[in-house]
């Protein structure tokens, strides 16, 4: 079983090889593919491979722990691109970075201007947004990639 992948100018072209033939999936399905690997790239770096130190640190701008963070949801969103194709995998990997790297950073100096801990609502509220824009941000990707390539 082999895949290849064509970059037309309009169109996107996921093939994979069965017994002999190509059998193309749909646009939707490779989107549907491609948001279930972020989704498990993103449980994986927050909340698997994430450091109590990295968790501090990222609120320190340039902190390398926060840097190094970022760098990991990089990784996770270039192979969950790259069977799409790896320029738009290396493509992909920057905006994440620099979105999740910013995003997060916000967060964390939102809840310490305010002295927000996990005791008060207010926490939880920016900790849910932080969220929503890491969400909202592999929204933006997928319909960038899928829809003008």
């Amino acid at each position: 079983m082999s895949m290849t992948v064509d970059i037309g100018i309009q169109t996107l072209t996921i093939g994979v090889e069965s017994g002999g033939k190509m059998e193309y999936l749909t646009d939707v399905q490779a989107l549907l593919i491609t948001a279930v690997l972020l989704q498990l790239k993103h449980w994986i770096a927050d909340f698997v491979l994430q450091t109590d130190k990295m968790i501090v640190e990222k609120g320190v701008y340039g902190s390398s722990y926060g840097v190094y963070h970022s760098v990991i949801h990089a990784v996770g969103t270039f192979l969950a691109f790259f069977w799409v194709h790896p320029i738009i995998a290396v493509a992909t990997a920057i905006i994440d970075f620099i979105l999740h790297y910013h995003i997060d950073w916000a967060k964390i100096n939102i809840n310490k201007k305010y002295n927000y801990t996990p005791k008060d609502a207010k926490f939880w509220y920016w900790l849910g947004a932080d969220q929503m824009l890491h969400q909202y941000t592999y929204i933006i990707l997928l319909g960038w990639v899928f829809l003008f390539f």
